[in-house]
């Protein structure tokens, strides 16, 4: 692994009318005509003073009015010219747009050290639903951007840069919920998605062996991945945001086996990593996030991801709070449809690890599965401990014994998250609710779902024949009503 020496990212941002050279200009302006900063009597007098100057030197004043409208002229026509100016970021620092050199004081080539804070406004207001941030430095400076200028991506990318190389920086509202969904964070606790990476948060279910994540700018494969930031980090594992050589945004997850480990274990583990990363290889499917490679560099196992967007099913549950039956039963279908692939596959693929964190909704309403269970499967074989979701577990996977039936269990506890909001209990084999009688329908799958004798489940295409019936039965009522 290799570290790149420039790390240099071209990040487009078109800028708004109201910002730029004028914004200055302008700003005075608006302190001129406050009323608590400048008396009426004074706006006379002022008015008077011009015309005495007009009077006395006529030639002088129609030169300099000539001379400031040039001016205003030229920095209109540098405002054009510079509005698509990229943002550049460094190992070093940024290079915002000239655009920004006044209220940079000129210095608009900044050291990450610099940046104080990064606040995010609605207009003038500080909001939960922002339209704009502004990057805030030491010495009384700013940056303020609006983030309709940015496409999804960019803006993902500037915050990440940001996040790991100022993580002394302040960040407003300093309510978490707000920097981790606008800057692409892997926290579930959801309550506004300007973009909302899927990014399952890793730490809690790895172990407490620590090892050194990538840095920003890391090159692996000869080049051919670029590491642009750390996403989520656990003991043995990680989760980069990355770019390939084409500068295709991607996903790799990192994961190293301790050399505490017996060797033994290790080659059974390094045997399991490559042939589930063949069988994931395999899969092409429109709602399951590919894999693109997978690959040992320096004792580090990495597989290459394509990068999705949308909120996870437990960031929308927690934001939008328990879901109808009607709409559980559509998702529960499409869910039902992607196992039915992956599990008819010649030789089937589990999962593993079907969880609300690993389902994403993505932009046009539908369900996309991420993040499968090879890399919890690898470092359980490889350490002898059990790594994934207990509430999402059913007892003979917990026993080191994986078969579909394991994936239906998940399934069902993750339709019954869906409806209730909440975990299942570790290991339950229920479907109760209190206080909601209208997810009758799904109640009864959950509990064959989570039955007890793995034999007695429903196969996934089971699951998605029955729903396809009652979504059937239903539509004509829908049409009705």
């Amino acid at each position: 692994m290799s570290e790149a020496g420039a790390d240099v990212h071209e990040i487009e941002y078109t800028h708004q009318t109201e910002e730029g050279f004028l914004a200055a200009f302008l700003k005075f302006l608006d302190q001129i005509s406050d009323k608590k900063s400048f008396d009426p009597r004074s706006t006379i007098i002022l008015s008077l003073g011009l015309i005495c100057v007009f009077v006395l030197y006529p030639v002088q004043t129609v030169c300099w009015t000539a001379g400031a409208m040039a001016l205003i002229g030229l920095l209109l026509l540098a405002s054009g010219l510079f509005s698509n100016y990229p943002i550049i970021t460094s190992q070093e620092g940024i290079t915002w747009s000239p655009l920004h050199a006044l209220s940079l004081n000129g210095r608009f080539t900044r050291k990450w050290s610099e940046i104080k804070a990064i606040e995010f406004t609605y207009g003038r207001q500080i909001s939960n639903t922002p339209d704009s941030i502004c990057i805030a430095y030491k010495d009384g400076c700013d940056v303020q951007l609006r983030l309709a200028g940015f496409t999804k991506k960019n803006l993902e990318l500037l915050l990440l840069m940001i996040r790991n190389r100022c993580p002394n920086a302040r960040w407003l509202p300093e309510d978490e919920r707000v920097r981790m969904n606008v800057a692409l964070s892997a926290t579930p606790t959801s309550q506004i998605s300007f973009t909302g990476l899927w990014l399952d948060e890793i730490g809690s279910r790895l172990g407490s062996t620590a090892f050194v994540p990538l840095d920003p700018g890391t090159e692996l494969q000869d080049g051919r991945i670029k590491v642009v930031g750390q996403i989520a980090l656990g003991g043995l594992s990680a989760i980069y945001l990355a770019q390939t050589k084409d500068k295709k945004t991607c996903v790799l997850k990192e994961s190293v086996v301790p050399f505490s480990s017996e060797d033994a274990a290790r080659k059974v583990a390094l045997d399991l990593f490559k042939r589930e990363a063949q069988l994931l290889a395999r899969i092409d499917h429109p709602r399951i996030a590919r894999i693109y490679d997978f690959f040992i560099e320096d004792d580090h196992h990495f597989l290459l991801m394509e990068f999705l967007e949308g909120r996870n099913l437990r960031q929308y549950v927690q934001e939008h709070g328990p879901q109808k039956e009607t709409v559980s039963i559509i998702w529960a279908k499409q869910i039902a449809d992607i196992l039915t692939y992956l599990h008819e596959m010649e030789p089937p693929i589990l999962h593993r690890d079907l969880t609300p964190d690993n389902l994403i909704v993505e932009e046009d309403g539908a369900i996309s599965l991420i993040d499968f269970g090879a890399a919890n499967q690898f470092l359980s074989t490889a350490t002898g401990t059990i790594i994934g979701k207990t509430s999402y577990m059913s007892l003979e996977q917990f026993r080191g014994k994986s078969s579909p039936p394991c994936d239906i269990y998940s399934y069902g506890c993750t339709l019954q998250f869906l409806l209730l909001g909440i975990d299942p209990e570790p290991f339950s084999y229920s479907a109760t609710a209190t206080g909601r009688n209208d997810w009758k329908t799904l109640q009864e799958l959950i509990r064959e779902c989570k039955n007890e004798d793995p034999k007695a489940r429903p196969t996934a295409r089971m699951i998605a024949e029955r729903l396809e019936v009652i979504m059937r039965e239903r539509a004509p009522k829908a049409a009705e009503a």
